[in-house]
């Protein structure tokens, strides 16, 4: 016995999620290679101007745009001229005069010594006076110390003294020196005449030295506490300022607003910024890998979606770039790409995108908030209130409401003391313009790039969900029974689709096309037999061979018709891995008792695989309950609960719909749809009260006026279907079967 599909599924689903995980580290590589060329490549632009410190302006530069800003410049030289005058000092060295006191009586000493040796000559004793260390002494001081008489030279000794004393009492700093001195030359007494007083002059100054000194620990601390205490400069420039006027000479302040406007040129490749970039764009790569890795579903959301997601992300984040660029944030469309990326992707995907755009938007406008809050803001909102994807108008419906976090964001940032009100009414119309025009259209226009990856779009479901569309067209004129067949599991399966919030148009559209593939042999199924049934002239094997192959052939001409993936999924997962029984059965009987474990289900068995999505899994059970509905034509509320509720549970436990997605709160939700649904198709109508009386005889005229107590049913049986055990519809025409046959015991 070869090995079951479901064996074969199980050993190639390693290989899927190997190749999945591949396909989502080149993603995470590409996306952090991408985004770090956008965010770190630096360019100039028309406007940008090459000045340096000194240079002189030749032109008048204008600020583009309002800003405000700290400067690190106009900051640091507030704290310099704050600290530059705080020293602290010791105290009064009293020591030092009285160490410059003596050290002046010494050198007098001497002096009267020189003047006092007779045997020396004049021209010796001028020798020896200015020999003295430390001391400059002129001859012509040295001179007239020899000179002066024993009298004159003790009073010129005592007032040089008197001097120094009266100096050196006061506190003198190593920067009040020269004043200290200049205070010694000038306050001599009148009793000296004019060769003393030159003498005290020339040698009272050389004595006087600073008393007190600087406290290096103690100033530090102090210049510190006072340099905290400086806030910082704000800077602020409005749009139509001047920033620096033709003519004048460039300084650092200038330099520092020209490069926070933009407008500084760029000469050298600053490689710490590239080193940034590089990083913000890994981290924002890493964010998105570590999401889809954790939540995305990898059988749903294949490789495809990981191109497409990559290109949409580079593509805006490129365009936010120019817009910052430019100064046009504002006309930056992040409700657009977030309103794409929900319906052709994931809302929640949407979201944590338009967190990662809004991070590198803010970072590439300088690491301000603005562009975050105004990005994120606007995006969420779109989101939020995204509602009928597959009408246009819905787009426009979200686009419209975003427009209030857009003017939002404008208020908060530019509301102020200083308000330009012409400049606040452009930007206010330009966030209006682009929540209510650009955003909308740049989804729609969207929807036309993202079907060149291969990821089906409103656009193209609108389009396949025509009825005139080819291939319908040829399902009605070969098979008009599945065609009407294929009509009912569509209006059933999109109304329990929208009840849980499943794509209804998708579903719709995919149930259109799940049985196209019985265009090749439409009078082997029930539904398309007006008189025999050929199945009664083939063996049970060939039998199911053909039914089994309206998968394989849907496929075929699904892929011929070049239909999106996504409704070949339908195709290939609207029976999962059901049996057909009732051939399974006949098989077994031809076989005999003793033989019929040689019968391989296999043989019988769809090759699936079970439904991987939501809608798919609608499609399936809205599938089996069409079917199965159309054979027995239920006559009451009773009946229809009791099919409904026998084949939906005759897949859960069969495992149909394991791999779906759907919850068991999805499941009774389109449980309850279907028997809506179905009550309306059959007309059945609740007795309200009072109703009773009409039904009884009124005793005038029996059997007059009469009512049934449940009305015909509308279509009066035309085909017999049966149900597989796990409630896969059977395709070929039997005797009426009963209920219990209906749901769940044989399959013709």
């Amino acid at each position: 016995m070869r090995d079951s599909s479901l064996e074969l599924e199980a050993k190639a689903r390693p290989l899927a999620q190997i190749i999945s995980q591949m396909s989502l580290l080149v993603f995470f590589v590409a996306l952090a290679f991408g985004l770090s060329i956008i965010t770190g490549l630096s360019f100039n632009r028309r406007g940008q101007v090459n000045l340096q410190v000194g240079d002189r302006a030749e032109e008048t530069i204008i600020a583009p745009r309002s800003i405000n800003y700290v400067s690190d410049i106009l900051t640091i030289a507030e704290r310099e001229q704050v600290v530059s005058g705080i020293y602290i000092y010791t105290t009064l060295d009293r020591s030092v005069g009285r160490q410059q006191g003596n050290q002046a009586r010494e050198v007098f000493r001497y002096i009267e010594v020189v003047r006092s040796d007779s045997l020396a000559s004049n021209i010796t004793k001028l020798d020896y006076l200015q020999a003295i260390e430390n001391l400059e002494m002129s001859a012509e001081t040295a001179a007239l110390l020899i000179e002066l008489s024993q009298d004159e030279f003790l009073a010129t000794r005592n007032e040089t003294l008197s001097q120094i004393s009266s100096v050196m009492l006061q506190t003198i700093r190593p920067e009040q020196l020269a004043n200290a001195k200049r205070d010694a030359r000038s306050q001599i007494s009148f009793d000296l005449n004019q060769e003393q007083e030159q003498i005290v002059q020339t040698l009272a100054p050389q004595f006087i030295v600073p008393n007190v000194f600087l406290d290096e620990e103690a100033t530090l601390i102090a210049q510190q506490e006072a340099a905290n205490g400086v806030e910082d400069v704000q800077q602020v420039y409005t749009q139509g300022q001047s920033v620096v006027r033709v003519g004048e000479i460039v300084q650092a302040e200038d330099v520092e607003a020209l490069e926070k406007l933009g407008l500084l040129q760029q000469d050298q490749t600053d490689w710490y910024r590239i080193a940034s970039a590089v990083l913000v764009s890994t981290l924002c790569a890493l964010i998105l890998m570590i999401y889809w890795w954790r939540f995305m579903n990898e059988e749903i959301f294949t490789p495809r979606y990981l191109l497409l997601l990559l290109f949409l992300i580079l593509a805006f984040t490129a365009v936010a770039r120019i817009t910052i660029f430019y100064d046009l944030i504002y006309l930056f469309p992040a409700a657009g790409l977030a309103m794409l990326l929900s319906m052709v992707i994931q809302p929640r995907l949407s979201i944590m995108v338009m967190f990662v755009v809004a991070m590198l938007a803010g970072y590439m406008a300088g690491q301000t908030l603005e562009p975050v809050l105004y990005t994120g803001i606007s995006s969420l909102i779109a989101v939020m209130t995204l509602r009928d994807p597959h009408r246009f108008a819905s787009y426009f419906r979200a686009g419209t409401l975003s427009i209030i976090g857009n003017l939002a964001i404008i208020l908060i940032f530019n509301l102020g003391p200083i308000l330009d009100v012409a400049d606040l009414s452009i930007d206010l119309l330009v966030g209006l313009v682009n929540g209510l025009v650009f955003s909308p259209f740049i989804t729609i226009a969207g929807f036309f790039l993202v079907g060149l990856f291969g990821v089906i779009t409103v656009v193209q479901l609108q389009d396949l969900s025509r009825l005139d569309h080819p291939l319908l067209q040829e399902l009605l004129r070969k098979a008009p029974g599945t065609y009407h067949h294929s009509i009912m599991v569509a209006n059933l399966a999109e109304q329990a689709a929208e009840r849980i919030e499943a794509n209804g148009t998708l579903v719709r559209v995919g149930a259109f096309y799940h049985d196209i593939g019985k265009m090749d042999r439409p009078q082997f199924f029930s539904e398309n037999q007006a008189g025999g049934n050929p199945h009664d002239s083939i063996s049970p094997y060939m039998s199911a061979e053909i039914i089994l192959g309206h998968v394989t052939s849907g496929l075929e001409k699904a892929k011929k018709a070049r239909l999106p993936v996504q409704i070949q999924s339908f195709i290939a997962e609207h029976h999962g891995r059901g049996v057909v029984r009732f051939f399974y059965e006949r098989a077994k009987q031809l076989a005999g008792e003793d033989n019929e474990d040689e019968v391989d289900i296999d043989l019988f068995k769809y090759q699936g695989p079970r439904p991987r999505s939501r809608e798919t899994g609608i499609v399936l059970l809205a599938d089996t309950v069409e079917a199965a509905s159309s054979a027995i034509q239920p006559e009451t509320e009773q009946e229809i609960e009791k099919l409904v509720n026998k084949l939906v549970d005759d897949h859960i436990k069969d495992g149909q719909l394991n791999r779906s997605g759907l919850t068991m709160g999805d499941i009774e939700e389109v449980r309850e749809s279907f028997i809506e649904t179905l009550k309306g198709r059959f007309h059945i109508r609740v007795k309200y009260p009072g109703n009773n009386e009409l039904l009884e005889d009124d005793g005038e005229d029996e059997g007059a006026n009469t009512l049934p107590e449940q009305p015909t049913p509308l279509l009066a049986p035309e085909r017999d279907i049966a149900v597989t055990t796990n409630g896969s519809s059977s395709d070929s025409q039997t005797e009426e079967p009963p209920l219990e046959s209906v749901t769940g015991r044989s399959e013709s």
